[in-house]
């Protein structure tokens, strides 16, 4: 009998992180809680960022120093029984030749560039300040991953809330671009802590085959969906930003829904402060029947260690995850912004077609979310390039010809790329968490999203060089997805597998896994 008490309690001693958390009920009320609490808070990261789509969209417009040269108080006036335009649309001249100085703007949507001017020799500044939300994303995912792998992942969740609200109020009062600009800057610092730390919080508290429906669950096009109807009912900018602050507010209150990572705790040796939150789960779960002292023994020593980005190249396993993984990542922020462009060129209602746009990644997720439990993580995102090559390649060689029905091909095949590119997302954000080790997850996810950032950002300079070199960007597109097919062989499947949360067990977990 001693034996078997012995035996019990150093199989209680060696137990894993995911072991506890099928005890205390896997994916249970608990956890369902606190993943609809966080996929409500991305709504307003949604707004923010999505929202720049009508915020900086350049209503119809017109010279109105015509109207006073004609004495007219309308652009259209009956001459012999027909109507003629005198204000020539998107036009910088007068009739007459000269710069015009006043301009009139159509009345059904009000955005920055009405309110601004923002036409004619400063219609740069609304791209640019869709760039410097960018450059804030990035900032937001250095700074985050750094922060939140060392004291945790709650703070800069909830930080994100905060800096969101204060942004998008500063927002609505900005009374020139320039303090826009500053506001959306900040709003891009929010999203990406929350975009680096939420995914990675959640994950740690759920069991392996469920990880893909917190990465892969669709509410982000759903989320759009719902700006495209607020923005169609609001009809200005400033007041989509007061409803993102106010819709802010009551967000605050998850902060007694979502705790501190357990395994954060775990993963820095203070084993009683990640009892203390399991012990809340497990109630919570009805699943109170598990000996977590003796699960989450005390170490001797504890690990003081400050990690940094520098952790990421530590070993030969981490190198190969960070590099090749940042190919990915590159990948996913050139194709997505790259293609995504095309919401520009649309012709019709700006609200309906955002909405239209935003529809069609539902079923692209749901589609990846059984991909992933079935065929799992690397292979699904294999097929998703190849899908995304294929795409792009033919559409590269369609607008290099003159193959009849060109028109229709180029939408149909560019369509089938961006379907792969945006079922891409999923996967590839699940095996960037389930690669790294818990003491360096957020540092590892937070550097990789900086990668993709920075292929938006060079998306588009190729989408303005594609206008000269017809075919350009959809080449890209393929060559970089034929490229991360490659590289994804040399990654190693992460489905079913636990999460590690020192070095040392990811390099022995991972190096077994890899293809030599």
């Amino acid at each position: 009998m001693t034996v078997s008490k012995q035996q019990t309690s150093d199989h209680a001693a060696s137990i894993s992180p995911d072991e506890i958390i099928d005890d205390i009920g896997g994916c249970g009320p608990f956890q369902i809680r606190m993943s609809i609490a966080a996929h409500i808070i991305k709504t307003i990261v949604c707004f923010s960022f999505a929202g720049m789509i009508i915020y900086t969209a350049p209503p119809s417009w017109w010279c109105k120093n015509d109207l006073v040269h004609y004495n007219l108080t309308s652009c259209y006036s009956v001459e012999n029984g027909s109507s003629v335009n005198y204000c020539k649309s998107h036009s910088c001249y007068t009739a007459n030749g000269t710069q015009c100085t006043s301009y009139g703007f159509e009345d059904s949507l009000n955005t920055i560039v009405n309110e601004f001017n923002l036409v004619c020799t400063q219609d740069f500044i609304p791209s640019t300040i869709n760039s410097v939300q960018l450059a804030g994303i990035l900032c937001g995912n250095l700074m985050s991953g750094q922060i939140s792998d060392l004291f945790g992942r709650k703070p800069p969740m909830f930080a994100s809330i905060v800096i969101i609200m204060v942004s998008n109020l500063l927002g609505f009062f900005s009374t020139c671009w320039e303090m826009f600009a500053v506001a959306v800057f900040f709003t891009g610092v929010g999203g990406g802590f929350f975009l680096t730390t939420h995914y990675c919080l959640l994950s740690e508290f759920s069991p392996a085959k469920w990880r893909v429906w917190i990465t892969g669950f669709p509410s982000w096009p759903i989320e759009g969906c719902f700006l495209s109807l607020v923005s169609w009912l609001l009809h200005d900018w400033r007041y989509i930003q007061l409803f993102t602050a106010i819709f802010a507010l009551p967000c605050l209150l998850s902060w007694f829904i979502i705790p501190e990572s357990f395994r954060w705790y775990v993963a820095h040796d203070k084993p009683e402060k990640a009892e203390e939150i399991l012990r809340s789960v497990a109630k919570f779960n009805k699943h109170e029947n598990i000996n977590l002292h003796r699960a989450l023994r005390k170490p001797e020593t504890r690990d003081n260690k400050r990690y940094t980005v520098l952790d990421l190249v530590k070993t030969k396993t981490l190198i190969r995850v960070t590099l090749l993984s940042a190919l990915s990542w590159i990948a996913l922020g050139f194709c997505s912004f790259g293609l995504a462009f095309g919401i520009q060129s649309l012709s019709g209602n700006i609200h309906l077609n955002l909405f239209l746009f935003s529809l069609t990644g539902i079923p692209s997720k749901a589609i990846a979310l059984w991909l992933q439990n079935r065929f799992g993580r690397r292979v699904t995102c294999m097929l998703c390039f190849i899908v995304v090559a294929f795409g792009g390649l033919v559409v590269g060689i369609v607008e290099t010809t003159d193959a009849p029905h060109k028109d229709v091909l180029t939408n149909a095949f560019a369509l089938t790329a961006n379907t792969g590119i945006v079922t891409a997302w999923g996967p590839i954000q699940t095996m960037t968490i389930e690669l790294y080790p818990t003491v360096v997850r957020n540092i590892g996810f937070g550097t990789l999203s900086v990668a993709g950032r920075i292929g938006g950002i060079i998306a588009p300079q190729i989408v303005y060089l594609n206008t000269y070199v017809p075919g350009l960007l959809f080449y890209v597109c393929g060559a970089i997805s034929v490229i991360c097919v490659i590289g994804l062989v040399f990654l190693p499947e992460t489905m079913d597998k636990n999460l590690t949360d020192k070095i040392k067990e990811h390099n022995v977990l991972n190096q077994k896994d890899v293809p030599v």
